[in-house]
């Protein structure tokens, strides 16, 4: 087909996320169906409102700092959609003859593409619907990984190193450190702070996962011993854990976020409060990296950065052989050397759906993570990437307010 293309980001950004952008950019404007290059401005609120950017607007320097860039160039918003407002988002792209649709999120957003996918076919009206994926989470199915989680996984695994050496600096007089990471549902991000201490620092680490069921009797009995043991001890938690009933530690049952789900953040203070109550003499302290942890590009992997950049190009290149209503995925190819090759899937086999983290990696009773997901995640932390530089920060340039 030939027609306009129009590219919208959702969700929480990660640090390479514009790097699938500036390859779906670079791509679409390189071809010959494709007239203009639109960008929906915040996401979801740009694909409602009509608020489209021509990107071909841009010169070639601005395009290429995007590869350096974090956060979501085109902005991004947290909003559930009626089925009213799909059609209403479908008409917009209709007048303004979009006809390749490019969405780069996580699973909630695959759900969205999949959404404006049906509604278009219902409506008789042609457009290619193509999903990149990027979460830091690591949880979007028929996918090795995704692009976002390996720099988000170095950005832990380095920050864990780093204060284990400040750790190592105070023997006998630390207190418990209580470090909350993100991961709703899956214990990725948790998981991959171990390889901050493969380098046999001496600190013990424990680490607790949502698809492990979380016990506090046991929790505090296990902190005691390491802190008997060695003076100081590091734990990780994933934000989401949970007890055997499923119910999220430290809940609060009346937060929810802006679509409706349980608002999560604070299970590490709660910890926190329940190693100081249980009357033992220790003390701990907690550590809520947030938001840094899926937007420090200065240490980002070299094989996420450029992993994001071929999944927006393999979006173009997948729209022009046909394939409609799909993601983008990354396989893993078997052999002795780390390469992937993309392929896609039907978006209703994404859509909605998580991807756990494997309890045959994980070992609950030391709560720390075995041999088999070292070997996975090692290749995706690899490589380093260049920033430039202006008065001795990172010269990073956002584009659209």
């Amino acid at each position: 087909m030939t027609g306009n293309c129009l590219i919208a980001q959702s969700g929480g950004p990660t640090a390479v996320i514009n790097n699938s952008l500036y390859g779906v950019i670079e791509e679409s404007l390189q071809s010959p169906q494709i007239r203009k290059v639109y960008g929906a401005r915040r996401g979801v609120y740009g694909l409602l409102n009509q608020d489209y950017i021509d990107l071909g607007q841009l010169s070639k320097p601005q395009l290429e700092m995007l590869r350096m860039t974090p956060g979501a160039a085109l902005g991004s918003w947290r909003y559930k959609l009626s089925a009213h407002e799909i059609e209403i988002i479908v008409a917009h792209m209709q007048a303004n003859d979009i006809r390749y649709f490019y969405y780069i999120g996580g699973n909630g957003s695959m759900h969205v593409a999949h959404l404006i996918h049906q509604a278009a076919r219902k409506k008789g009206y042609e457009l290619n619907v193509i999903g990149v994926p990027k979460t830091v989470d690591n949880d979007l199915t028929q996918t090795d990984h995704s692009p976002g989680f390996g720099s988000a996984a170095k950005f832990l695994a380095t920050s864990i190193l780093d204060m284990s050496m400040d750790i190592m600096s105070l023997p006998k007089s630390n207190r418990i450190t209580i470090v909350e990471t993100m991961g709703r549902n899956t214990g990725w991000l948790a998981a991959s702070c171990a390889l901050g201490l493969q380098q046999e620092t001496g600190i013990p680490l424990l680490i607790y996962i949502p698809e492990s069921p979380f016990c506090e009797e046991t929790f505090l009995r296990d902190v005691q011993k390491k802190y008997e043991e060695h003076g100081s001890a590091l734990v990780i938690v994933s934000e989401g854990i949970r007890d055997k009933e499923g119910r999220l530690i430290a809940d609060n049952a009346l937060a929810r976020d802006a679509v409706g789900r349980p608002q999560l953040g604070g299970v590490a203070g709660y910890l926190k409060d329940a190693i100081a109550n249980q009357g033992a003499g220790l003390s701990a302290r907690y550590i809520l990296p947030s938001i840094w942890q899926r937007s420090g590009m200065m240490f980002s992997s070299g094989v996420d950065v450029e992993e994001a950049y071929l999944a927006g190009k393999h979006a173009c290149y997948h729209a022009r052989q046909g394939i409609n209503g799909a993601m983008v995925t990354l396989q893993r190819k078997k052999g002795p050397f780390y390469a992937v090759e993309y392929g896609s899937v039907p978006l209703a086999e994404v859509a909605g759906k998580e991807k756990l983290f494997p309890l045959e990696w994980y070992d609950a009773d030391s709560h720390f993570v075995k041999a088999e997901f070292f070997d996975y995640i090692y290749p995706l932390i690899q490589g380093e990437v260049s920033i430039p530089m202006k008065n001795g920060l990172p010269a990073y340039q956002h584009f659209i307010s």
